[in-house]
């Protein structure tokens, strides 16, 4: 979804430096509305994927500026693991990750300390990897009201174990299992009594990245989370799920 010239005429984008202790400058676009009425706003921080286009924090950008024109302040930071060092298949793989969880989590503080920020009205959206991060922090801080996660894998060490490293069998295994603990679906399912259907999954009929077992896997965490089905999109979803995500957000958050 683009924002049109009159929406977007009195946002601003700004680029934001998030110091995170122990690690390098993350960089992340805050997005608001200047013209806003001194009412409560609400938030929304995205995560966004590892892929052919759109790889980087730009990806929801043209969204975040539309909402912005409601009131809405988002904030998107850049990822850093694995967009940048690859996985080594070594125990460093899950301080990596362990890391960006890290560095969302002062991302989210950033948001949330926006002037007029209403904390009962945070979302955090992320897609792919950013959905699997998007789920780790959204069970460790309550101020996530609202979760959107689009194409998310169950776990982290099947893409690393897969696309990267190429383990099998029990060299496979035992990788995955030093991620024992920071499962993404197991944080949904943590999540599932907090959040109820304020919990929205967007799939790809065509994803030839995210297993029928994984998608099941993440049903079954939260059965009463929002879960749709784009049956001609790939695991890229393009604007398919734009007009489904945008309304989520826009009733969970009550944006006017």
């Amino acid at each position: 979804m683009s924002a049109t010239p009159a929406a977007a005429r009195h946002v601003r984008v700004v680029d934001v430096p998030l110091r995170v202790p122990g690690q390098d400058i993350a960089r992340a676009w805050l997005v608001a509305d200047d013209d806003h009425d001194g009412r409560p706003r609400s938030g929304v921080l995205w995560l966004h994927w590892l892929g052919h286009r759109h790889n980087d924090r730009g990806e929801f950008l043209p969204l975040a500026v539309e909402l912005a024109s409601r009131g809405v302040v988002s904030l998107l930071p850049a990822g850093h693991f694995p967009w940048v060092p690859d996985p080594d298949g070594t125990a460093a793989d899950v301080q990596r990750v362990r890391d960006q969880v890290a560095a969302h989590a002062v991302a989210l503080d950033h948001l949330c300390a926006q002037p007029g920020l209403d904390p009962g009205r945070v979302a955090l959206v992320g897609h792919d990897y950013g959905a699997m991060y998007a789920a780790l922090l959204a069970d460790r801080d309550q101020r996530i009201s609202a979760l959107a996660l689009q194409a998310p894998d169950d776990s982290w060490g099947s893409w690393f174990a897969t696309y990267w490293l190429k383990l099998e069998g029990p060299t496979r295994a035992e990788y995955a299992a030093r991620f024992a603990g920071l499962q993404p679906v197991d944080a949904v399912g943590g999540l599932a009594e907090r959040l109820g259907d304020r919990m929205l999954f967007q799939w790809a009929g065509k994803d030839t990245f995210v297993t029928p077992a994984a998608r099941a896997a993440y049903e079954a965490a939260n059965p009463k989370a929002r879960s749709i089905e784009y049956a001609d999109a790939e695991h890229m979803l393009d604007d398919r799920a734009v007009p489904d995500l945008a309304a989520f957000l826009v009733e969970a958050l009550r944006v006017t």
